[in-house]
């Protein structure tokens, strides 16, 4: 199957995942509105979800994949599996037990503009929460192995059951006293859900062992610097969420609700191509193979882009109304509406950087260059602190988006850079040309019939016209091969 197909495969399932998460908004957004008590939940749940993309989604795929190839070439992958899960199972536990106890002390580092009240609220929840973490970093194991065997839907299908839990809480908040602790419980026992999901195909394979291997010593070294750069682009939201728990009641919950937008193309685009590059081209490092990893970084970066900068122009067109559409229900009025769209915006001019760096990043681990992303992500982190205590003071929630957008740029460029002195000859100039094109024209056609035509139609109608005329005008500039990839992924494989 080629690259096209396991993107679009995982991009599948993402979509189905993202779709049902924007469901999960919808809901906390009708039930809670952008209130202090959803503040309170989000900077409980910061830490565990920041915690989870280091060593569950983001460490365990950088780290673990490459070294589990190189043992299986060696036909050391049985015996690694089985301490690599014995080892997960003692190492999890551990850090969900000291973060659960020292949540009282970390909280009020977060968000020292929360009142008394809501500060004990959000220390109650991050104990609550903090087990998530180890339900999904097993997941991540799992999902790691089964992209490995090809598989690539299934992963990424797999957090539906986390926005199932998340929407079931919802549901039961105004039912129970502790509105927010339902909400908890919920994403708990959806993440329990997603571990058994992922780990049902791989039943035969997964056995304990000792918690030791030689190879678990190459997962250190390759996730030492892995974690330093996640945790370095992390500093990113903690600095954000930060600054903006002193700005009005509720200018974290927007930040959080345009940050799930920004993460729609993010997550079913980008990380459906990086889910699927990845072992390819950890497959060809290992065999030495320039001109194999040179085609697999052209054949990324135009599938990224192909796909990210139509999705930038459609959001920053269509984001007030589909933000009205979505969230602008229940308690979630007008003013929350146009503060979320702002933050949109803000992080959408990064987007497309934000991508690529996505993509060089897995690059860099394939090759062995482990220095150089948290370098990257430093200098872009460095870069989004100086401009959020700069913009903040000047236009609040947007200047701390805008912040985040530029300092992805700053990486996508960066990456793109250094990649290129060790494998040159991947930029697409002359496919990158016809996409920005067609991404005019789209824009052009979108924003005429919308500002001409679209006050007549109500919310709903706005986006479905705009979407429909957009994929209409753009799906020409987008090539043969992306398109043929989308209709044999319907077709091909098994994953």
């Amino acid at each position: 199957m080629s690259l096209r197909g396991d993107a679009f495969r995982a991009a599948m399932g993402t979509a189905a995942s993202r779709v049902l998460g924007l469901a999960r908004e919808v809901t906390l957004a009708h039930f809670f509105g952008a209130t202090g008590a959803l503040d309170a939940f989000w900077i409980a749940f910061l830490i565990p979800n920041i915690l989870r993309r280091l060593l569950g989604e983001g460490g365990i795929a950088i780290a673990f994949v490459p070294t589990y190839l190189r043992q299986e070439r060696e036909g050391k992958g049985a015996e690694f599996l089985r301490a690599a899960l014995s080892f997960a199972l003692i190492l999890f536990p551990l850090i969900c037990a000291v973060g659960a106890y020292l949540a009282p002390k970390y909280v009020p580092l977060l968000a020292a503009g929360f009142p008394p009240p809501r500060l004990s609220l959000a220390a109650g929840l991050s104990r609550v929460l903090f087990p998530f973490l180890g339900l999904v970093g097993l997941g991540a194991m799992f999902a790691g192995l089964l992209n490995i065997r090809g598989y690539f839907f299934l992963p990424a299908v797999s957090p539906v059951f986390f926005s199932l839990g998340a929407i079931i809480g919802a549901l039961l908040s105004p039912y129970v006293a502790g509105s927010a602790y339902a909400l908890a419980g919920g994403i708990l026992g959806g993440a329990l859900l997603q571990v058994i999901l992922l780990s049902f195909p791989l039943r035969r394979e997964l056995r304990l062992g000792l918690p030791w291997h030689p190879g678990l010593v190459e997962v250190g070294k390759r996730l030492i610097p892995a974690l330093a750069g996640l945790l370095l682009s992390e500093l990113n939201a903690l600095v954000d969420n930060r600054l903006a728990s002193g700005l009005p009641a509720g200018s974290v919950s927007v930040l959080q609700y345009g940050m799930r937008l920004f993460y729609l193309p993010m997550g079913i685009i980008v990380a459906s191509v990086g889910m699927a590059i990845l072992p390819r081209l950890s497959r060809d490092a290992m065999g030495a193979d320039p001109e194999a990893l040179r085609r697999g970084l052209r054949e990324g970066m135009e599938l990224v882009l192909t796909w990210v900068l139509p999705a930038t122009a459609g959001l920053l067109l269509l984001g007030r109304p589909i933000i009205g559409f979505l969230f602008g229900h229940g308690a979630f009025g007008a003013a929350a509406v146009e503060g979320t769209y702002r933050a949109l915006a803000g992080y959408l001019v990064g987007l497309w950087g934000y991508a690529l760096l996505h993509i060089f990043t897995r690059a860099f681990h394939a090759l062995g260059l482990l220095g150089l992303p948290p370098l990257i992500l430093g200098i872009s982190v460095g870069v989004n602190v100086a401009l959020d205590l700069t913009l903040v003071g000047i236009w609040g929630v947007f200047g701390l988006s805008l912040a985040t957008g530029i300092s992805g740029c700053v990486g996508g460029i960066l990456a793109g850079v250094l990649l290129w002195r060790r494998i040159p000859g991947w930029l697409p100039g002359k496919e990158l040309f016809l996409r920005l094109f067609g991404v005019a024209v789209m824009a052009g056609a979108v924003y005429g019939v919308d500002r001409y035509g679209g006050v007549h139609l109500g919310e709903f109608g706005r986006v479905a016209v705009g979407v429909v005329l957009g994929i209409i005008v753009y799906l020409p500039f987008a090539g043969r091969h992306s398109i043929r990839s989308v209709a044999k992924g319907f077709f091909s494989g098994t994953g």
